[in-house]
């Protein structure tokens, strides 16, 4: 039986018998001599699964780590310019291919000249095209290689954008596939291309953005687009649903939500992912991370919200996780053991069980919790699960293989 089913139903079990326990506990016969009138204790609940490293980390020496995706038996991740130990250019995207017990073994990069930062890094459902986002200096925008030969990408096109994008994303609809970008300031807004023919993208429509920073990521599925604007909030436009009628060549906005502020001073909404439980067939949660101040391998702020978008006109948050002290970055999603995995920077990684109905303080939903790097050496970026294991790129620390064990 899968181990978080198990939990939840051996919880369930415990509780049951307690409650039976309480029911009876007032309706002492006296019994014979010698024996207990009261009926043996219930088993103790499981304790909850946990997080474990299981191999990598500590193997990206002079740069940090930034982005990272999962394909086949391939790992890619991006690199973070910054006043790291060797103050080298975040313009490399690491290659890692991953042995037959998935542990990450560094086979080779792909640099590109004078970019500060790669933001964003993606695979195309297909395993055809590798896509990533850059930014903080002069060549900045968006980049598309071949994976014809997943250990040497190779450059099919590049859309150079002032100010630079800050990440980007794939989505088919209609059957076509479109990268979903957001571009900084000064003139932030959604960009939206057609990367039909990837030699040549197409752009299809701008969205302009407003308030300071406008856009930092996008999440696209069903041909609805959630854009986490900042502290505009989270704004969900029709692009293929026909909710609204819209295209990704004219999106049309169907709601928007500002949540609320938390620890951080601003809502700084940042990410987020729209959970289909194929358990129930519910697709109710969408689950946002907000980034709120920090400074690299040390702080950090923001919570992980939970909006109600079973009426996608009506969005309303129903709950929140705080760890204090931390910030929530990225998310990836079991949406089958309905586990939810998160980013928190120095926090490390965190699981949190999604099931069933979702309100208030979630922190007792906490099932499993690592700073792979330990302390003083973590500052997760995002997550990503794919063959059993979910793999964490770290700032400090690098790419870590890591399990959700009993």
């Amino acid at each position: 039986m899968d181990i978080m089913k198990a939990f939840r139903q051996r919880s369930r079990i415990t509780a049951i018998a307690l409650a039976l326990l309480t029911a009876c506990g007032g309706d002492d016969d006296g019994g014979g001599p010698g024996v207990d009138p009261s009926p043996p204790p219930p088993p103790p609940a499981p304790p909850p699964p946990s997080l474990e490293v299981v191999a990598g980390g500590n193997n990206v020496a002079d740069r940090y780590s930034s982005d990272l995706w999962v394909h086949g038996g391939y790992v890619y991740t991006g690199t973070y310019g910054g006043s790291n130990q060797s103050g080298n250019r975040g313009d490399l995207v690491n290659i890692w291919a991953l042995t037959t017990s998935g542990a990450p073994e560094l086979v080779d990069s792909v640099k590109v000249p004078s970019i500060g930062t790669v933001s964003d890094v993606e695979v195309s459902d297909d395993g055809a095209l590798l896509m990533f986002s850059a930014e903080r200096d002069a060549n900045e925008g968006l980049y598309v290689y071949s994976l014809a030969d997943p250990r040497n990408p190779t450059s099919l096109d590049s859309e150079l954008v002032p100010g630079g994008l800050h990440t980007a994303t794939f989505s088919r609809i209609g059957g076509r596939l479109y990268a979903f970008a957001a571009r900084n300031p000064p003139d932030p807004a959604l960009m939206i291309f057609d990367a039909g023919d990837p030699e040549s993208l197409d752009l299809v429509a701008e969205v302009p953005i407003p308030e300071f920073y406008g856009i930092h990521d996008t999440y696209v599925r069903d041909g609805l687009a959630f854009v986490f604007a900042w502290d505009t909030g989270i704004i969900i436009y029709d692009v293929g649903n026909g909710l609204r009628g819209g295209s990704p060549a004219s999106p049309q906005e169907v709601s928007r939500l500002v949540t609320a502020a938390g620890e951080a001073p601003s809502p700084a909404v940042h990410n987020g992912w729209w959970f289909h439980n194929p358990n129930t067939g519910e697709r109710r949660y969408l689950f946002i991370g907000q980034e709120g101040p920090g400074t690299i391998g040390s702080r950090a702020s923001g919570d992980l919200h939970v909006v109600d978008v079973s009426d996608l006109e009506n969005p309303r948050e129903v709950a929140s996780l705080r760890i204090a002290g931390a910030g929530a970055h990225n998310f990836w999603m079991d949406e089958e053991r309905e586990i939810l995995y998160a980013a928190f920077y120095n926090a490390g990684v965190v699981a949190l069980d999604v099931s069933g109905t979702l309100s208030g303080d979630l922190t007792s939903r906490v099932i499993g919790r690592v700073a792979p790097g330990g302390a003083g050496n973590t500052y997760t970026w995002g997550v990503h699960l794919a063959g059993g294991s979910l793999y964490a790129s770290d700032m400090l620390s690098g790419l870590w293989q890591l399990r959700l064990g009993e």
